[in-house]
């Protein structure tokens, strides 16, 4: 007499799933949870910062703070350090420590991984940068009109700050993303992120040529950050077009990262 076996039925492994199984890993280590609380409270925080110090300078002749609205998001040049650091981490930890094996064997489709990982990247600076925006410009002005210095901004302007700082961080989330997944080294990939987002900067700026200078402004970070500016001089490049610039420097690094991930041992 032979014994019934009972049948066992797994569920496919689908992008939802994967995308639920990085929450989980993310949410599973406190540093990096806090990391992104840390860059909303550095975005919201210097839009209070900047008021008060408005109103230290009210009486000054050469007051070395603006009045204009966008200076309330001064913040978001600390929060994309955070971003860009938590998200390479994030990217480069289980190479670390051996553990993106278990990932690939539950799901040998590794650009699924990644992508899952990127999703939930952006997504999270893409909160963080709208909700920092808004409280950065909701405390500034509050402050700044407690002691009867003027807040001026029109809807269209507000609405560029918010959308503009979310999407811009949340490029600046996956391109870190996406360096780590290139280096695969945290240390590395810390680094490359400072590097791109502020030694880079200065150092295509400085340059002798201008022509090599004028490239400067088409890096991630400075022609992102141009989305603070309400009136644009003549020969920089539009807001807009800046956040866009900084976009398609995410999409190239992590299709570099993907072909990467495709073709090489975990």
């Amino acid at each position: 007499m032979t014994s019934a076996k009972r049948a066992t039925w797994v569920a496919p492994v689908t992008f939802p799933r994967v995308l639920r199984a990085e929450a989980i890993k993310l949410a599973t280590l406190p540093s990096f949870v806090w990391a992104f609380v840390m860059a909303y409270a550095v975005l919201g925080g210097f839009g209070i910062l900047t008021a008060v110090a408005r109103i230290l300078q009210r009486d000054a002749a050469t007051p070395t703070i603006s009045a204009g609205a966008g200076t309330a998001l001064t913040g978001i040049q600390g929060a994309q350090l955070v971003i860009v650091l938590v998200a390479a981490v994030f990217a480069t930890t289980e190479f670390a420590h051996q553990t993106v094996q278990p990932s690939y064997l539950a799901e040998p489709r590794r650009l699924r991984v990644l992508a899952s990982k990127a999703v939930l990247v952006g997504a999270l600076s893409l909160v963080v940068g709208s909700a920092g925006a808004t409280t950065a410009l909701l405390a500034a002005a509050a402050v700044a009109r407690s002691a009867g210095l003027p807040f001026e901004i029109t809807g269209t302007y507000a609405a560029q700050l918010i959308a503009g700082a979310a999407i811009y961080l949340a490029a600046i989330g996956v391109t870190g993303l996406a360096i780590g997944a290139l280096l695969r080294s945290t240390v590395g990939a810390i680094i490359a992120g400072l590097v791109l987002l502020n030694v880079l900067p200065l150092l295509v700026g400085a340059a002798p040529v201008e022509s090599i200078r004028d490239a400067a402004g088409y890096l991630p970070s400075t022609a992102g950050l141009m989305i603070l500016q309400e009136h644009v001089p003549a020969g920089f490049i539009a807001p807009w077009f800046g956040v866009l610039i900084a976009c398609a420097w995410a999409g190239v690094l992590l299709g570099a990262a993907a072909l990467v991930t495709r073709r090489t041992d975990a």
